[in-house]
This record gives C-alpha cells, sequence and structure tokens, in this order.
C-alpha cells in the first residue's frame, strides 16, 4: 500500500511521497553499546545448541555444504572480515560482493542471515540456489525470521548459482528470483555509495550524486533535531535517519522506482524494524533553497517518528501527512504557510470545508484535491494543538497511527470528546483562518 507524502509548494509545484507497508512479526529490541555492534539476544534466527556446537559434524549433501558456506559468509559480514565475505565466491564476482560488503558496513549493518528458500535444483554440474539475506542496522528492532519479505527483518532475495570447485561449492552466478519485492534493489545494493556520518544521520549517495552530500547533511542534522523532539511523544525514536540521494536513474529503480512521476522524497519503513530509509530526488530537491529542503526533510523524518508500519494507516492519510506536514513546516504556524492558501484556493473552486477527515487519495486524484489533503490535515493539526495542546493532539495521533484505534475512542481519550465534535471545531477553526 502506498500513502503520498507532502503537496506541492508554490515551487516547482511537485510533491513528496509517502509508501508505508504493513507487516506482522515478534519482535526483540537492539541496543548499540558505545561504537561497536548493537547486541541482540536472540538475532535473526535462533542460536544453535550446545551439542551442534560442541560436536559439529561435516557436512556431507551439497545443500548442507551451501548452508554452512551462507552461515560463514554472513557472518564474515557482521564482523567486517572481506575475505570471509568472499570466500565462497568466483573471483569475477568479487566486485560485485566488496561494494555490498563496503555499503553496508558503512551503513552499519550490524545482524545478517542468510537462507535457502528451499533445496538446490541441478544445472547440469552446478545448482541454483534461492536464497535470502535477512538484515538489521544499528540500533533498530530486529525481527525473528520470516520466510515472507513483508515481514520479519528486511531481507534482499536472489537465485545464486553454485558451482563444484576441489571439494567446495563457489558462488558463480548472483541473480533476482524473479518474486516481488519491496526492498530491492535497496540503493547501496549494486553502486558504489559515498557515505558520511553525522551526529543523527547517515546520508549516502552514488557517484552522480554524492557532491550533495556535504550540503544535506547539515540540514538533515538540523531536521533531525526538531523530529527527535516529536520522537519523545510517540515512541518513535531513531537510532539513526538514513538519507539516500538518488540521481535520476536511481530514483526510477530503488525500491523497486514504483513512485508516482511527481514525487520528490518519501519515506520506506524497513518492515517492522521501527526504523526506515528516506530517499531524495536529487534533481527536483537540490535546486531548491535550504529552507524548503529543510521541510522536506523534516517531513520525512516525522514519518518515520510518528509511524508503525504495523498499523494500517489508509484511511487516515490526512492525519498522516497532517502530522508530517506540521512537524516539517516548523517554526511556522500551519495558518501562516501555503497550506492556508491551498484551502483558500479549494473553498473558491469547491465550495466550504466539511471535515477534517477528507477522504484518502486514489490514483485518480487531481493537483487541487491532493494539495487540499496535505493542506487540511497540516491545519488540522494546527487546530488540535490550538485547542488541547501539543501533548494531547500526539496522544489522539499515537493512538489513531501508532496503536490502530479508530477516530472516536481515540479523540475520547485523549481530548474527552467524541472525534464528531472535535471534527466540527476544527473545521470551524480553519474557516477563520482561511
Amino acid at each position: 500500500m502506498q500513502d503520498l507524502t507532502s503537496p506541492s509548494r508554490p515551487s516547482p509545484g511537485v510533491w513528496l511521497a509517502f509508501m508505508v507497508l504493513v507487516f506482522v512479526s515478534s519482535i526483540v529490541v537492539l541496543r548499540p553499546t558505545g561504537d561497536e555492534a548493537a547486541t541482540a539476544t536472540p538475532s535473526i534466527s535462533p542460536a544453535p545448541s550446545a551439542s551442534a556446537v560442541a560436536s559439529p559434524s561435516p557436512p556431507s549433501r551439497p545443500a548442507d555444504k551451501i548452508k554452512q558456506a551462507l552461515d560463514a559468509q554472513a557472518e564474515a559480514l557482521v564482523v567486517g572480515d572481506l575475505p570471509g565475505w568472499l570466500a565462497p565466491v568466483d573471483p569475477k564476482l568479487h566486485a560485485r560482493y566488496t561494494t555490498l560488503f563496503h555499503n553496508m558496513r558503512a551503513i552499519e549493518v550490524k545482524i545478517v542471515k542468510q537462507r535457502m528458500d528451499r533445496e538446490p535444483s541441478a544445472q547440469g554440474a552446478s545448482l541454483r540456489v534461492p536464497i535470502k539475506l535477512a538484515y538489521c542496522f544499528s540500533g533498530v528492532r530486529c525481527a525473528q525470521w520470516h520466510d515472507s519479505v513483508y515481514q520479519g527483518a528486511p531481507k534482499l532475495s536472489y537465485l545464486l548459482t553454485w558451482t563444484p570447485r576441489g571439494g567446495s561449492w563457489v558462488i558463480t552466478g548472483i541473480g533476482r528470483t524473479g518474486l516481488p519485492n519491496h526492498l530491492q534493489p535497496a540503493p547501496w545494493e549494486n553502486d558504489v555509495m559515498a557515505v558520511v556520518k553525522g551526529k543523527r544521520v547517515i546520508v549516502s549517495a552514488p557517484a552522480a550524486t554524492a557532491k550533495h552530500i556535504k550540503r544535506i547533511l547539515p540540514l538533515a542534522e538540523k531536521a533531525a533535531v526538531v523530529a527527535d523532539r516529536y520522537a519523545g511523544y510517540t515512541g518513535g525514536l531513531q537510532d539513526r535517519y538514513r538519507v539516500y540521494i538518488a540521481d535520476g536513474k536511481a530514483w526510477k529503480t530503488w525500491y523497486t522506482g514504483d513512485r508516482p512521476a511527481w514525487s520528490i522524497a518519501y519515506y520506506l519503513p524497513l518492515n517492522v524494524t521501527g526504523n526506515g530509509d528516506i530517499l531524495l530526488r536529487a534533481g527536483e530537491v537540490m535546486p531548491e533553497n535550504d529552507r524548503y529542503v529543510t521541510e522536506i526533510l523534516q517531513h520525512e523524518f516525522a514519518h518515520a517518528v510518528t509511524m508503525d508500519a504495523a498499523i494500517d494507516t489508509d484511511e487516515h492519510q490526512w492525519l498522516v501527512e497532517g502530522i508530517a506536514e506540521y512537524i516539517g513546516m516548523l517554526p511556522a504556524k500551519p495558518q501562516n504557510t501555503y497550506s492556508a492558501d491551498v484551502l483558500r484556493r479549494a473553498q473558491r473552486q469547491r465550495g466550504a470545508l466539511k471535515t477534517i477527515a477528507v477522504e484518502p487519495l486514489d490514483d485518480d486524484s487531481d493537483d487541487l484535491t491532493v494539495d487540499a489533503l496535505y493542506a487540511t490535515g497540516h491545519l488540522a493539526v494546527g487546530c488540535l494543538t490550538a485547542q488541547y495542546g501539543e501533548p494531547q493532539m500526539l496522544a489522539f495521533i499515537n493512538r489513531v497511527m501508532r496503536s490502530g484505534e479508530d477516530l472516536d475512542p481515540a479523540a475520547r481519550a485523549a481530548f474527552g470528546k467524541p472525534f464528531k465534535t472535535v471534527d466540527k471545531e476544527c473545521v470551524n477553526w480553519i474557516k477563520k483562518r482561511v
């Protein structure tokens, strides 16, 4: 499922995009210790039994040997052992595997698990093996293994070709399985990436857009400070915000590339890890001034701290985008932003606002409909804040967006009134300001 994030600013007249997928899985909390790897008990899969550790038997079947090689390779990636990571890989594939190794290490991968999807199938003397590589980055909740790419830890899916050589099995081919995976290709999966780390943000880009990192990082660090303030209320504090700067080609391919033509940025949750990636479309974002870029970053970071990927919020898109616009345009008050101008235009063309809970967008929504949803949500959150205070507004947000409550019980709990009453109050509040 997909949500569209942030309507067109007066310039350049394009919107941001937000994508969130629903996941349900058991989780464990991982916390980093200093600058070293986060610890996990348990990790993606349970530890082997004591007997298995004490008395390992040498594998005899090809499938067992391949499983052993995959396990050793995953461990090598976690501990930073490049030779170990490359040990089962044919030299012709070393460049690709080395790129993946350095990229994942740079953006702080902490847990990796590789598993075969099914038993190998013969292709001449070689074996074809579909696998999944599950991963978690620093400071996230890393879920137990799940075969589905939509549940458990985020995963990469590959079809590997293994060829026997000197008593071992070697990876001589790597490709996609042909099955859909919303998390592929990842920004860091194939291209050599430049990576720069700040206190709260990691910014990464391929060679074509690496020149923008120097500008984006300080703006992102400032945006993180704003978003962090709200994470204290929502419980969505991020260990790191990860930002990727896409050129035109990357924008059309990263994470399937399935974005509306007018989108310029989006936030994608990495399953139920409590963390996600922010992608920027360099050609649309970078020509703009710093204030505009900061709004985009604060908006996307707001999604990171207010959303819970396990909760379906499609029905409440006005609220999802409203709180992101509210945080995104701080310190400006909603009625003093272009959101008020949008609602004036919508009122002239389509009549007076009747409810703050406007219908979600669809693929056929026109520009004004999209603009009006974001603007209505923005001023609605402004109204809730003005009428009841920011803590109660955020309590309402939490109940709907992080606990999955319907609007009416959430309003009664947060505001002491039915949502119908709150809705009417905010419609009147907005009308007085537009």
